[in-house]
């Protein structure tokens, strides 16, 4: 009788268990479609932990196909910099080379397509201190933007080719 007992308490003993880890069923399902769900996932899983790195990514890749111009986190900040000039500067963006990185700074060109030494545009970032300034040269005139009349230091081959530029002004005159 004694294993008999035994054997019945371990029978049942088993059934409670397997009953009682029983998974949850749903009771309801959410009314979002699944491309929200998604979408609100990204956002939260995308966080950049350090924006510098993600600046400095930008190296090597075009300004046009990046669409830094239009919908990059900095394309209002660049609004605001330039104001009713950055529409011409968009548009005139056709011709460009890369972004190129040198220390802390990032710098890409791009001209109006067929027409460079009419419109042309360097734009340089300093990721370290967060700031942008943009030189545009247009029908023989410099003119600099600077972001918090912050100026960035540029220099080596970055400054060797702005004053080239510079200097190709100054002779059209």
């Amino acid at each position: 009788m004694n294993y008999r007992a035994t054997y019945l308490s371990t029978v049942i003993l088993g059934c409670l268990l397997f009953v009682s880890c029983k998974k949850e069923s749903i009771k309801s399902i959410p009314k979002t479609d699944s491309t929200s769900i998604k979408t609100e996932a990204l956002k939260e899983d995308s966080v950049v932990l350090n924006p510098n790195d993600s600046l400095y990514g930008l190296a090597d890749k075009s300004v046009i196909g990046t669409h830094f111009l239009t919908k990059s986190k900095l394309a209002p900040r660049l609004k605001k910099l330039l104001g009713t000039d950055y529409d011409q500067m968009a548009a005139n963006w056709n011709t460009e080379t890369p972004f190129e990185k040198q220390d802390n700074i990032l710098h890409a060109w791009g001209c109006k397509q067929h027409d460079c030494s009419t419109y042309s545009y360097d734009l340089y970032i300093d990721v370290k201190n967060n700031k942008i300034n943009v030189y545009k040269f247009a029908e023989s005139k410099l003119t600099v933007f600077k972001e918090d009349n912050f100026d960035i230091e540029i220099k080596d081959n970055l400054l060797k080719d702005l004053n080239i530029k510079k200097e190709n002004i100054t002779n059209k005159k």
